[in-house]
């Protein structure tokens, strides 16, 4: 054998195991890089699920609940995409149906820490600077509560994270058919919360300021029509399900002889009533002068208490540096944040802390840069200073005091957010309707009517009782049906009102009161 002969085969060989050497660390690092996708999402919905209200929560959740399990419509603006997702998830085996439909709370804010870690990833962030930017998200009070209940928020969420990595995975290689995707992601999130409208001007933003000649291009608009129109086809369940006529219905108003008038959604007036949430328009920058001024104070504090202090600095610094090393992203960050800050800070409703959660994940975006930096620079730093490199190196102090934090928020909020043990909305509705008469007509707010609505339709229990919604029927007409239905069958109210306590007298039954025709004087001093 020549030596050249000898000289290639020892290359050869040389060669082929630095193919196999190769092979097997990008093999190690992919299954790295999964295991520790697994990780985000399993180990938030674990902490979901063993802390998930057990069945049928109230207020909001018993809505969504009842009208999931009954093919019925919930009031503005809809929840189309809810109710076909929560229908096929209402399917699993596990529990009733209130407990599988807050576990499909839990399995979108799992979700949604994933997504949000794929988008670190891709920034790129580390594993330390993720956990503690992932972390404090996943057990922030009200991120974690709303994983617990049957509510639409995380599934916005959800969908919101989707659309920034799918701009993102656009913006690295831009064609027609990766654009339609945010494109179609947004309108489905549509049709899960209106509120998707207030992530469009950081979307437009950041498509014009990084491809803005794709725009140009007559196949990148009929990609983007196609996705639209595919999206926007969700909104088609409203009036099929209008059509048949169901018995949960939140769309319309009782009128004072106790008929139900519903809201026709098969004509474009009814339609675009329902979802651009018309009912609420009262409700939509409500405050003005030092008013405003005290929201945003609550605001402020209530993503104080959301990062639990440590998270807000590094949040800032993140904020600040990927303006410098990436101000189209950064904007439409920024801009996202805005618009949602802004709109629900000025919107007037009793339960808009929970509203805030997209700015609760784009902050978790900064704080991961921020932790980044902060571990990057310590990093840096250690390795010029040697002296101290066989002791405690900052660097992990910075780690310890990271995963502390997210150990630290797991403590404090669990006993604040456990739902696991709270059965107390169906104890109470099963004992509204073992305490009242037969054929009895109740009057309740969310926290009573929508849960006996749904041991009624779905359960089957007590069909005999009619329940009406007190937001779906005005003052007057409720008081003039009482009146003509009192003494012609048992009435129950959760809290009468003082027009109505001049001609009743009232008798506490259970959490309602019973209502009797008030007697002359002269029966009275007989009795």
């Amino acid at each position: 054998m020549d030596t050249q002969t000898l000289v290639s085969r020892q290359n050869s060989g040389w060669f082929t195991g630095l193919k196999v050497w190769l092979c097997v660390m990008d093999w190690k690092a992919t299954s790295v890089r999964l295991s520790a996708g697994v990780a985000a999402f399993v180990l938030p919905f674990l902490l979901y699920a063993s802390t998930l209200a057990p069945t049928i929560y109230n207020l909001d959740s018993a809505e969504l609940t009842t009208a999931v399990a009954s093919n019925g419509i919930i009031r503005a603006t809809g929840y189309p995409l809810y109710l076909v997702l929560g229908k096929v998830w209402s399917w699993l085996p596990v529990g009733d149906v209130g407990y599988r439909m807050n576990l499909f709370s839990a399995f979108c804010g799992a979700l949604t820490i994933l997504l949000a870690d794929c988008i670190l990833r891709r920034l790129p962030v580390s594993g330390w600077a993720r956990l503690g930017a992932l972390g404090l998200l996943a057990t922030a009070p009200f991120f974690w509560a709303l994983s617990l209940i049957a509510e639409v928020y995380t599934l916005h969420t959800a969908l919101m994270a989707g659309v920034i990595l799918a701009l993102l995975y656009w913006a690295e290689r831009p064609s027609a058919f990766r654009l339609a995707l945010p494109i179609l992601l947004m309108a489905l999130s549509m049709g899960n919360h209106a509120a998707t409208v207030l992530l469009i001007p950081g979307c437009l933003w950041y498509v014009l300021v990084s491809h803005p000649r794709q725009l140009a291009r007559p196949k990148v608009w009929v990609a983007a029509v196609t996705a639209v129109l595919l999206g926007a086809s969700v909104f088609l369940v409203l009036p099929l399900r209008y059509g048949a006529q169901p018995a949960f219905n939140y769309a319309g108003m009782f009128d004072a002889a106790g008929v139900f008038h519903p809201v026709n959604l098969q004509t474009w007036s009814g339609f675009w009533w329902l979802i651009s949430g018309q009912s609420f328009a009262g409700q939509m920058f409500g405050y003005t002068g030092t008013a405003v001024w005290s929201e945003v104070q609550a605001y402020l504090g209530q993503l104080w208490v959301a990062f639990l202090v440590v998270g807000i600095g590094p949040g800032l610094l993140g904020l600040v540096v990927l303006w410098r090393r990436n101000w189209r992203l950064s904007g439409m960050l920024t801009l996202m944040f805005l618009a949602n800050a802004i709109f629900y800070i000025n919107y007037r409703v009793v339960d808009k802390t929970t509203m805030f959660l997209p700015t609760y994940v784009v902050w978790a975006i900064w704080l991961g840069v921020g932790y980044e930096v902060m571990l990057r620079e310590i990093g840096d730093w250690r390795l010029e200073i040697k002296a101290i490199a066989k002791r405690q190196s900052p660097i992990s102090i910075l780690r310890i005091a990271i995963m502390g934090s997210v150990l630290l928020a797991l403590l404090l909020n669990w006993g604040r957010v456990d739902r696991s043990d709270d059965w107390s909305t169906r104890v109470q509705s099963e004992k509204i309707l073992g305490l009242v008469k037969p054929n009895a007509l109740i009057f309740g707010w969310w926290e009573t009517v929508p849960a006996i609505q749904y041991l009624q339709l779905v359960e089957g229990q007590r069909t005999d009782v009619t329940t009406v919604n007190r937001f779906l029927i005005s003052g007057a007409d409720m008081n003039e049906l009482i009146l003509t239905e009192l003494g012609q069958r048992p009435i129950y109210i959760n809290n009468p009102s003082v027009e109505l306590l001049e001609h009743v007298t009232v008798r506490p039954v259970g959490p309602l009161y019973l209502l009797e025709p008030r007697l002359p004087p002269e029966k009275t001093e007989r009795r």
